[in-house]
């Protein structure tokens, strides 16, 4: 693993790469870090060369310019020219994968395959009362209890139930760090001026792998299903059981399915 911090015109924006091979970044959701994606990274890294990058306002990235969708297209391109990779594939969860989406729709060129969990193309009306929710949480909550409590929307009942020690560690692990929770306000402040990509998502023509979670509690199924039927060329996969961690939920499956469509490999289910 390689660190990397670069400058761009919002100010600097720094990331870690991992591997060789045809390339691929990772876009964490609201809040989150490279941390996030735990070894999913190292692992796509065997076989692909692997970029994550911290959104600005949190981790590595949190000085410089305020956060907007539109300045984290232009920091994703910014890493790009200077990793001098023409095109990539890019691998949104949540807020990551509305970043990923709008990329595509601004620099078609750059963008070979997409991968986009949990993520919804417009702010709906339950997305934005489940934004006011967090808003408030990180502006009352006890920032020791912030992350645990975000566990619960992340992960479906069953999978609590199944997995307790996993989601403790993933808290403890990858849960939002108290140093970031003013840029992570700042996110969701951004957020709540609303976004709507519907009618262009028409416009992308890279090949599309879209995940859902059917018990998602922060973007429904329901919406997320929605960018599939609007993308040309999309796959749209279900996970039973999951809710908005669906490439954590999902386990060895969705994974192999992942890491396959990334490599542009055929897939027999």
């Amino acid at each position: 693993m390689k660190a990397f911090s670069i400058h761009t015109s919002h100010g600097a924006v720094s990331g870690s790469e991992f591997g060789e091979g045809e390339p691929v970044v990772l876009i964490a959701g609201l809040g989150s870090t490279s941390r996030i994606w735990g070894t999913l990274p190292a692992a796509l890294g065997r076989k692909l060369k692997v970029l994550t990058i911290d959104n600005r306002g949190v981790g590595r990235s949190a000085d410089g310019g305020p956060f907007t969708l539109d300045a984290a297209v232009d920091d994703l391109v910014a890493v790009l020219d200077e990793k001098k990779i023409n095109r990539a594939a890019l691998l949104g969860a949540s807020m990551g994968g509305v970043i990923a989406l709008k990329t595509a729709v601004a620099h078609p060129d750059r963008v070979s395959r997409l991968v986009v969990a949990s993520s919804s193309a417009w702010l709906s009306t339950h997305g934005r009362r489940v934004l006011e929710m967090l808003q408030d949480m990180l502006l009352y909550a006890p920032p020791d209890r912030t992350g645990a409590a975000l566990m619960t929307l992340g992960f479906a009942p069953p999978f609590h139930e199944k997995f307790p020690g996993f989601v403790t560690d993933a808290d403890q692990l990858y849960g939002l760090e108290e140093i970031d929770l003013p840029g992570t306000a700042l996110q969701v402040e951004h957020l709540l001026e609303g976004w709507d990509l519907r009618t262009e998502l028409p416009s992308i023509e890279a090949p599309a792998l879209i995940l859902a979670g059917d018990r998602d509690p922060v973007v429904a199924c329901e919406e997320t299903a929605v960018i599939a039927d609007l993308l040309p060329h999309a796959e749209l996969l279900r996970v039973p059981n999951a809710a908005h961690s669906v490439l954590a939920e999902g386990g060895e499956p969705v994974l192999s399915r992942v890491s396959a469509f990334l490599e542009n490999k055929p897939w027999k289910s």
